[in-house]
């Protein structure tokens, strides 16, 4: 049976990096030998549950005791070489942080898999973010130099989408793709009646909720017994309520916070908008469509395209930050009940290849190709 190695600086955040590295662990472990190593969970236990069947380990590493991180880096080259000298393997696959640039410099005979969580240009396009000093900028640009450099002495890249692959493609050989699976279980709830919108994400420059708030305020006034929730926490919160206050949105649009249980929330709404300015895969799209709900968003570095069929289950606009294009394209799915239903309906036959069985799939095909 092939062994496969999934290895993090730590998985101890509930994040989406973490909570997909988890489900694709669990699921390949009915197929290899699968492990997960950390490098500093600091005694933490995985934020997301781990099959008993799948090995769990970590190197005992506290990164806070190293000032330069080249020290941090041969100390990890180290114990990984001791570690896999005792635990062979046939792929090491990493989702990056400081393993990124230790994985490929190994000789333990595996063949590296970089599984890379977001989009290639996103250092590039965080870069527009009004907050971020010039010093900030610089570092943002070397950071994505860094990472092709790096990348390239893989074995094989993975990223989420097809779009994606495609930008990659122009830099880097041996670039596959593979899906996110949708990890929530729907409530059964259709309610197209309901005058509510969702929005989902951290509340920061990267999910463009400013855009948002402004394209709301043009909905209002056709719309003014419609809702705007928006769930997530960040450090814009205080800014985003300034701005709601600002545009006399106080009664219509809602910073919700974090919930437990999204299929219920999602449950409550008719329509969900993603307003990023550039995403990965965006979990939030595919959660509110296995949930039946039609769709609206920038049509952003990467992701809204694979999910939305414009035309079909939602709406794409074109231009991230055009605030009356998001916000007519809410109004067509505000003023038909029909539509919604209808858009809602298709967006769950949206969801095939996000299946756990298509996603499982791809990723036997990938790594059975890797080590012929």
């Amino acid at each position: 049976m092939k062994r496969i190695l999934f290895l993090a600086d730590a998985n101890s955040h509930p994040a989406g990096t973490e909570r997909i590295l988890s489900v694709v662990a669990n699921g390949l472990a009915s197929y290899y030998k699968v492990s997960v190593l950390t490098a500093w969970n600091k005694g933490l236990k995985s934020a997301f549950p781990i099959h008993d069947n799948v090995e769990q380990d970590d190197l005992g590493i506290d990164n806070r005791e190293y000032h330069f991180r080249i020290l941090l880096k041969i100390e990890l080259k180290k114990r990984l070489e001791h570690w896999l000298a005792v635990h062979p393997q046939d792929v090491v696959i990493t989702v990056g942080g400081c393993c990124l640039s230790v994985v490929p410099s190994l000789r333990d005979g595996s063949k590296k898999v970089f599984w890379y969580h977001f989009c290639l240009n996103n250092d590039l396009l965080q870069m527009k973010d009004p907050d971020l000093n010039w010093v900030s900028k610089i570092i943002r640009r070397r950071k994505r130099l860094r990472k092709l450099r790096q990348a390239r002495k893989y074995d094989r890249i993975v990223v989420l989408t097809r779009q994606d692959l495609k930008l990659w493609q122009q830099c880097c050989p041996k670039v596959s793709y593979v899906y996110n699976e949708v990890t929530i279980q729907p409530v059964k709830v259709y309610d197209y009646a309901a005058k509510r919108v969702i929005a989902v994400g951290r509340l920061t420059f990267q999910k463009g909720f400013d855009y948002l708030v402004s394209a709301w305020a043009i909905v209002s006034k056709s719309f003014p017994d419609w809702q705007l929730d928006i769930y997530g926490e960040g450090k814009l919160r205080g800014k985003l309520q300034q701005q709601i206050d600002m545009l006399g949105l106080h009664d219509n649009v809602h910073l919700v916070g974090n919930h437990a249980d999204m299929p219920i929330e999602y449950a409550k709404h008719s329509i969900a908008v993603m307003s990023s300015n550039f995403e990965g895969l965006p979990l939030a799209l595919l959660e509110a469509a296995s949930c039946g709900l039609p769709l609206v968003a920038y049509d952003c570095q990467c992701g809204p395209r694979e999910v939305i069929a414009d035309g079909e289950n939602g709406y794409l606009v074109p231009k991230v930050g055009d605030t009356e294009g998001l916000a007519h394209a809410l109004m067509r799915l505000m003023g038909s009940g029909q539509l919604r239903r209808t858009m809602g309906a298709a967006s769950i036959q949206q969801l095939l290849p996000f299946s756990h069985e298509e996603v499982m799939r791809k990723w036997r095909e990938l790594l059975n190709e890797i080590t012929i």
